[in-house]
């Protein structure tokens, strides 16, 4: 017996429970944590975008008024550049260059003092960070850091950037200026790092101070292997916030250009820290959600016991019932449905307790009708067993008949086949002996009447004389080619009539086989090996060929290519074929004249097929084919749509019970009347000759 689970009410309501509130938590977090990380990055990419654009806004502001200033300094008169920057701390040195002639017009030893350098620590700027004057010309403003890297981490660096603005087309301004208020403009941004790309690519300003130092062998910065930078420069746009990768890590940056020296201000902030906080709420959700479920299986796992109680005192009580005891009773306190269940339940145990005691009775008075009616059904058996006893002999006497009807039908067809053969050897051979014969007569007479009258030299010299029918010749050359003629005549008769007989025998002892198989009603006779079906063929055809060529019928056989073999009884299915070409036959002759089509030509032809592990072989012809109210009919036994004289109606039954013995089958493919009618019949490849039949 298969194991089936058991499930109680209260373990479904807890699974159901459980089912409909586990779901619509975890939905209800997914949903939140989703919209809680669309308004933190709407919000971060505001947050960058107003970050950037307000640092960059305030570089532009104090890199502009410091070219204001230069231009204002290049257009007056040399020498006069003092009264332009009296006062202001920034600029430490300015320069007029033009082609390569370079004239200084400012330089603040006051700045020089502050920072205890002399000018030979400007001098050697140039030389590290040179100034291309045709990249200033390009630009119209021009600007980069130039704060060296400290020699140790305790060293002061003086904070200076070199601004270049171009004057005219030869012509530029060139300034050292302090860089500390861009330095305090992006020194503090919170989480993000921020920073200030000059036009030679390294930083002017950064949130982390050491990132500014410039290393003699450090690439550019921000062109090399800022991915913000590299976007910035290639974008159209002033300002945009974009969402990032590099090393495997994703970050939110956000740039603003200014409106010349190609000088890019630029925000990026870690995606992983700008949503932690949005992570910890995430977490403190779940663990939320967990006391949530957890509180409502416990008040679930309660309130169900309260309602599974009743019931299992239910349970109890049937089971009680089912054994018998109907003193059961339910009592509950409730004021539901399980109440009235209670008491309906009771009213039952109570009607079924009646019920029994009822049926108890009955079964007593009912003892006494079955001990009545059993002595009457006692003599209704003797009175049966008389019936079978007679239906027995009748069912013998109609197995008897069946056996009868079916040695008629298949005797019919080998004693046909005899009767035709010795109606052509009557028709042929006797009359062909009767006329040799009248000849040889004629010549013995004519021989004898010569001797006798003349002696043997009266013969010779009669048969010496010219011939009559052979000109040209002797007669006794006629004479003898006559009686040559004759000698060949008789052997050829003799061999033609010892074939005739073979034959004959042949088919005798079909008849023999099939009286003794006729014998056997529960099983086909026949002994199994492997037949040749072409060879099987060919012979089914010679044997019903003086039949064919009696009535005028063509024959055709198209087989497949190379052997086809099959194990059948070869005597068996020349049966099955002889009554297959036999019914074509019948068929044919059976056709109203009138209905027959313009030069229509009889015939019967075989086809062979070997496919899908079986031998298939198709019996056509092209008579009046069969009927579609007979067509389910043909294979039932005793049907017959011929003559009592013709046909017993069991010859398509017997051929269905021989191949069918042999793990076959036959049907009837197809009927297209005087076009093609075709029985079908599918032979198995694989079947073992040791196999038995039924």
């Amino acid at each position: 017996m298969s194991f089936r689970w058991y499930f109680s009410i209260r373990t479904k309501i807890l699974i159901v429970l459980l089912a409909l509130v586990v779901p619509a938590v975890g939905l209800y977090l997914v949903l939140a944590s989703r919209i809680s990380f669309q308004d933190k990055t709407l919000l971060i990419y505001e947050l960058s975008q107003n970050s950037v654009r307000s640092l960059g806004d305030g570089a532009e502001a104090v890199i502009g008024r410091w070219v204001d200033r230069l231009r204002l300094i290049g257009k007056n008169q040399k020498g006069k550049g003092n009264l332009w920057v009296e006062g202001n701390q920034d600029f430490a040195r300015i320069e007029i260059w033009q082609g390569n002639k370079r004239e200084k017009i400012f330089e603040s030893d006051a700045f020089l003092a502050d920072l205890g350098l002399d000018r030979s620590y400007l001098n050697s700027l140039r030389t590290e960070v040179p100034v291309k004057l045709e990249e200033v010309i390009r630009r119209g403003v021009w600007i980069a850091s130039v704060i060296p890297e400290p020699k140790l981490e305790s060293d002061e660096v003086p904070n200076l950037l070199t601004l270049a603005v171009a004057l005219s087309k030869d012509t530029a301004i060139v300034a050292d200026i302090k860089s500390d208020r861009m330095l305090e403009l992006f020194g503090s941004s919170g989480i993000a790092t921020t920073y200030l790309v000059g036009s030679d690519g390294h930083f002017l300003a950064h949130s982390d101070q050491k990132q500014v130092y410039r290393k003699k062998a450090a690439p550019s910065a921000g062109e090399a292997l800022d991915p913000v930078v590299k976007a910035a420069r290639q974008s159209k746009v002033k300002t945009e916030v974009k969402r990032f990768e590099e090393k495997d890590q994703v970050f939110l940056g956000a740039y603003s250009r200014m409106g010349f020296g190609d000088i890019i201000a630029v925000s990026r902030i870690s995606q992983s820290e700008a949503f932690a906080a949005v992570r910890v709420l995430v977490q403190k959700s779940l663990i939320y959600a967990v006391v949530v479920i957890s509180s409502a299986f416990l008040i679930a796992l309660f309130f169900s016991h309260t309602l599974t109680e009743p019931i299992q005192n239910m349970m109890a009580a049937t089971r009680k019932i089912a054994q018998g005891d109907f003193s059961a009773f339910i009592r509950v306190d409730t004021r539901d449905e399980l109440s009235v269940l209670a008491t309906s339940f009771n009213s039952m145990t109570s009607d079924l307790k009646t019920s029994r005691q009822k049926i108890e009775e009955y079964s007593r008075d009912l003892e006494k009708k079955v001990e009545e009616r059993t002595a009457k059904l006692e003599a209704q058996q003797i009175a049966i067993r008389e019936t079978q006893d007679a239906l027995a002999r009748t069912t013998r006497l109609a197995s008897v008949g069946e056996v009868a009807g079916r040695a008629a039908h298949e005797v019919l067809n080998p004693l046909t086949n005899m009767t035709t053969r010795m109606e052509r050897v009557q028709a042929g051979s006797i009359q062909e002996m009767s006329q040799d014969s009248k000849l040889l007569g004629e010549i013995t007479d004519a021989w004898g009447k010569a001797y006798q009258e003349k002696g043997f030299d009266g013969l010779i010299q009669s048969l010496n004389v010219p011939s009559q029918a052979m000109p040209g010749k002797q007669l006794i050359d006629e004479d003898l080619g006559n009686l040559q003629s004759i000698a060949k005549d008789a052997l050829k008769r003799a061999d033609s009539l010892n074939q005739d007989i073979g034959f004959l025998l042949k088919e005798a002892g079909r008849i023999t086989k099939i009286v003794n198989g006729m014998r056997q009603l529960t099983r086909v006779s026949g002994a199994k090996k492997k037949v040749d079906l072409h060879k099987t063929i060919d012979e089914a055809f010679e044997a019903v060929g003086d039949v064919l060529k009696k009535n005028k019928i063509a024959r055709e056989r198209a087989f497949s290519e190379g052997p086809l073999e099959a194990v059948f009884d070869h005597d068996e299915l020349m049966q099955v074929l002889n009554n297959l070409v036999r019914n074509s036959v019948q068929a044919i002759q059976g056709a109203p004249a009138e209905a027959l089509p313009a030069g229509y030509q009889p015939k019967v032809w075989v086809t062979t097929q070997q496919l899908n592990g079986q031998a298939l072989i198709r019996v056509s012809d092209n008579g009046p084919g069969i009927s579609a109210e007979n067509a389910g009919k043909i294979f039932e036994p005793n049907f017959s749509t011929k003559t009592i004289e013709e046909g017993t109606g069991l010859g398509l039954a017997i051929c269905r019970r021989f191949v069918r013995a042999y793990e076959g089958e036959i049907d009837l493919e197809k009927s297209i009347p005087f076009s093609e009618t075709t029985f079908l019949i599918a032979l198995p490849l694989q079947l073992e000759a040791g196999e038995s039949s039924a």
